[in-house]
């Protein structure tokens, strides 16, 4: 009956929702294969956040199972915000995931905008994965013109289980690095740790994942300090009940789930102004540590000016650095990585523009960390409707079978044994460092052929006992033998 509810309730959401994505997908068993979801909205979403958005999927927990795939992105405030989501037959296959990117970039075509940029030869939104096979496939034929990265989290993951704990930490280094000679020893040290390690890393595109490929192609599209799919996995996280239910409870739980939290965000940045806490922090701190830094024109461009800095004690060198104020990009690489001037930026606006801090945050920090971009967010929420109004569309069949398992991940539910003490409730099972109050004893294997037993008692010397029980025999024949018993033989005891 829930499977049969399924397309009425997709298709009273995209009713009472005009402009939203959400349609069921049968086989021509009237089984149920695929349901999408992207509200209206979704599209206007992307201008206010960010343009980095993450993909996973997910199994379902329920009987019936199913992949949940989710497109996620992150607001100015750090808060996750999905734009579509769907639940399908499929595991997740180059088939799924390119049903799936299709429905999506029809749905969002802000996706593939230009970029506002002048020197990025990508399109707008930057695609974080975690390298699976069918995802990175369909992802280039999908979105050719967009640049996907990989996260390193799972580079690291996969160091750590091949080639040890050390290797790893090195490859984190070499993710968050954004100075090219350390990047180089880092290299180097890698490949005397582990060789199998370096190469492994090197095959790897570097664009896709390392900070420090900034420096190298400038037409590369900022990913504002996103290193890893993290946003994906909280959001998998945040819909865990969800995963629980058959796909009705599902989609109407991942809805609600989504339509309490622009709720309470919309109140939680009513009133606010500015730049947000974290990034006024990161802004503050820099804009304290430009103080010193001398600025002068490079060139003759008007674009591109120099930064000297002292590397330490007055009889060292000063550092020179270059960076051009009008394309948000410098030679340390973090202006362009995050899209707020770092500390060389911050010399720039204070010392050539004599900005204050104030000017700062309102010229130079990009919009996507602002609290009125913030509350555009979250302006709009989805229109409620209740699903016990639903008829059934009496012909929808449940999904037949069960999406293949990936590797590595764990059984939903673990069939156990039935306990020994299934038919004796009344017998637990004793805790762990209790003693026994009896000891139960078997009768040994050898008890009718003593002379084969590996047991040598170390008093007689004799197979089949040991010393306590030796002792234990003598008290039994002088007993036996005042009673006038016969001796008890060896086998016996």
């Amino acid at each position: 009956m829930s499977f049969q509810l399924v397309g009425p309730y997709v298709k009273a959401f995209a009713q009472r929702n005009p402009g939203s994505t959400a349609f069921m997908e049968r086989g021509n068993d009237n089984r149920i294969q695929r349901v999408f979801v992207c509200p209206s909205f979704a599209n206007d979403v992307l201008s206010c956040v960010r343009p980095v958005i993450s993909i996973d999927g997910a199994h379902m927990r329920s009987e019936w199972k199913g992949t949940l795939y989710l497109a996620t992105v992150k607001s100015t405030g750090d808060d996750l915000y999905p734009v579509a989501f769907a639940i399908t037959v499929d595991g997740e296959d180059f088939q799924g995931w390119l049903w799936f990117l299709q429905h999506l970039k029809a749905s969002a075509p802000n996706l593939i905008a230009d970029h506002f940029r002048r020197e990025c030869s990508y399109r707008l939104f930057t695609f974080m994965s975690d390298r699976c096979k069918g995802l990175t496939t369909a992802l280039g034929n999908v979105f050719p013109a967009n640049h996907n990265c990989y996260c390193a989290v799972h580079i690291r993951r996969n160091v750590e289980s091949n080639h040890g704990k050390k290797s790893a930490s090195t490859v984190t280094a070499l993710s968050e690095t954004t100075s090219l000679p350390e990047k180089r020893a880092l290299l180097t040290q890698l490949q005397q740790k582990s060789p199998g390690a370096y190469k492994y890393v090197t095959d790897i595109d570097a664009n896709r994942w390392m900070d420090s490929a900034w420096l190298e192609d400038e037409k590369l599209p900022p990913r504002y300090g996103f290193r890893n799919s993290n946003i994906s996995e909280s959001a998998i996280n945040m819909f865990h009940d969800a995963r629980n239910g058959n796909w009705l409870d599902a989609i109407d739980g991942i809805l609600i789930k989504m339509s309490l939290r622009i709720t309470k965000s919309q109140s939680e940045y009513e009133g606010k102004d500015g730049v947000v806490d974290n990034i006024l922090g990161l802004a503050t701190k820099r804009w304290e540590n430009c103080v010193g830094r001398r600025v002068y024109a490079y060139g003759n461009d008007g674009e591109t000016y120099s930064v000297y800095q002292k590397l330490g004690g007055e009889s060292e060198e000063e550092a020179l650095l270059k960076v051009r104020p009008v394309d948000c990009i410098c030679d340390c690489g973090k202006w362009q990585a995050i899209g707020g001037p770092c500390v060389h930026g911050m010399a720039y606006c204070r010392h050539q523009m004599k900005w204050r801090l104030e000017d700062v945050l309102d010229q130079a920090v990009d919009e996507y960390y602002k609290y009125r971009t913030q509350r555009e967010l979250y302006r709009r929420n989805f229109v409620p409707f209740w699903r016990h109004l639903l008829e059934p569309d009496m012909m929808t069949l449940p999904p037949d079978g069960a999406a293949r398992r990936m590797p590595g991940r764990p059984k939903t539910v673990r069939l156990r044994k039935n306990s020994r003490y299934a038919h004796e409730p009344e017998k637990s099972r004793r805790m762990p460092g209790r003693p026994k109050t009896v000891r139960l004893r078997k009768n040994s294997r050898y008890a009718h052929e003593p002379e084969k037993s590996p047991t040598i008692c170390s008093r007689c010397h004799k197979p089949g006992h040991n010393v306590r029980t030796c002792v234990r025999r003598e008290a039994v024949k002088k007993r036996n033998a005042g009673n006038g018993a016969a001796t008890i033989s060896h086998s016996v005891l």
